[in-house]
């Protein structure tokens, strides 16, 4: 039995340093095969060849002179190929394939040689065989273990990089060739149609919207996001303004919470502007789902400096505010109603479903209160401004803007 055991000891040894010798064809065979049957290789140069080479030069030595077994396997070589293919952007299947071939290559050398070798037995080869199914097994798993790090590693890389790119464009400070640059790094044009949304969260650093992005995609409107600490906020791209309904309903259908829209703008330099608006909209919400803040320039005009706007409409609405909130909403919607309706209390009515008379009394406790005439043009204004901003800003229960 030792004369067995020594005599296939010796017989393994010839075949390490035959296949070993042969090695530089085995690579060269290995390469060729590589770049005409797998698709990647084929139709990119992504990899060159001599990154290929050096590759299974390192892959395929360890697996050689392990064949005998005895020794305690060094897997850095698949950790390091693993790691390289991730990073140039190589299909996890495509490198799993281009080791299958390698491995392949390899056993039929290894068959030639220990043909040539007269004292093999049938028992050494089916053992070799097991050995060389085991390596390419554990030196497969070791690749794919460093292909998985490593593209975690980018993945959270290329996060961290995309919401600093979002937040030049939101931050709406950008120099023109900067905001080029961080829209064409996302894929946005600097102009277009354009939503700014900003998602509260439910808990802290959790994505209110993990599955909004690619609802919007289906409906041909892409968009990039940045999660912070108690909100999500995200630029969208519409393409063309009819969109514009179909992605506030997917918004309001993925909500956890209150969610804040922007009007629509049509140059990116505008996204901080639009940012504030939304982030306006969402703290002025006291419901889940989406509120678009409005596209008028007098409510633009009350939002460019909130708080001074805020304790304006307490001065001006008066005891009007201090109502308990049903009444007060039902007032201030009612001159809204009646405005839209272009002064017409039937017509307000109708929308409201009461009476005209009923407009008329509420429209005349609105100038009971604030002590304004609704029939004289300058308090008109400066109710409905007052009304607006007490409507479209965040504030607490006394009227100080938060």
């Amino acid at each position: 039995m030792a004369e067995q055991s020594e005599s296939a000891e010796a017989a393994l040894s010839g075949i390490v340093a035959s296949t070993l010798a042969r090695q530089p064809k085995v690579v060269e065979q290995s390469l060729s095969r590589i770049r005409e049957e797998i698709e990647f290789y084929r139709d990119t140069d992504v990899v060159s060849d001599d990154e290929i080479r050096r590759s299974l030069t390192a892959n395929l030595e360890y697996i050689i002179t392990n064949i005998a077994g005895g020794n305690e396997l060094d897997l850095r070589a698949p950790d390091e190929t693993g790691r390289a293919r991730a990073t140039r952007g190589v299909p996890l299947a495509d490198m799993l394939a281009g080791y299958r071939l390698s491995f392949s290559v390899l056993w039929r050398e290894v068959v030639a040689v220990a043909s040539a070798m007269s004292d093999i037995s049938m028992a050494e080869m089916a053992t070799i065989a097991e050995r060389l199914f085991e390596l390419h097994e554990r030196y497969a798993a070791a690749a794919v273990d460093g292909y998985r790090d490593e593209a975690r590693h980018l993945l959270r890389l290329s996060e961290r990089e995309r919401a600093v790119l979002v937040e030049v464009i939101l931050a709406g400070t950008a120099s023109a060739g900067s905001l080029w640059q961080a829209a064409q790094t996302l894929g946005l044009s600097v102009s277009g149609v354009f939503l700014v949304v900003a998602a509260e969260s439910p808990q802290p650093g959790q994505d209110p919207l993990p599955r909004a992005e690619a609802a919007l995609a289906g409906r041909d409107v892409s968009s990039v996001w940045r999660l912070e600490a108690e909100r999500s906020l995200g630029v969208l791209s519409l393409g063309a303004r009819p969109r514009m309904a179909a992605a506030l309903e997917i918004l309001d259908r993925h909500a956890s919470g209150r969610i804040g829209a922007s009007p629509i703008f049509f140059d990116l330099s505008q996204a901080g502007w639009a940012r504030r608006l939304a982030q306006l909209a969402l703290e002025a919400h006291h419901h889940n789902g989406v509120r678009q803040f409005p596209d008028s320039p007098l409510d633009m005009l009350v939002a460019a400096a909130p708080d001074t706007a805020i304790g304006v409409a307490r001065a001006v609405l008066k005891e009007l505010v201090d109502l308990p909130s049903e009444d007060r909403d039902q007032l201030l919607d009612t001159l809204q109603a009646w405005l839209d309706a272009g002064g017409s209390a039937k017509d307000a009515g109708a929308v409201l479903f009461c009476h005209a008379n009923t407009i008329r009394y509420r429209l005349r406790r609105v100038e009971s209160l604030t002590g304004r005439d609704l029939t004289n043009p300058a308090d008109l204004t400066a109710v409905v401004a007052a009304a607006r901003a007490w409507q479209q800003l965040p504030h607490d229960h006394r009227g100080v803007a938060t």
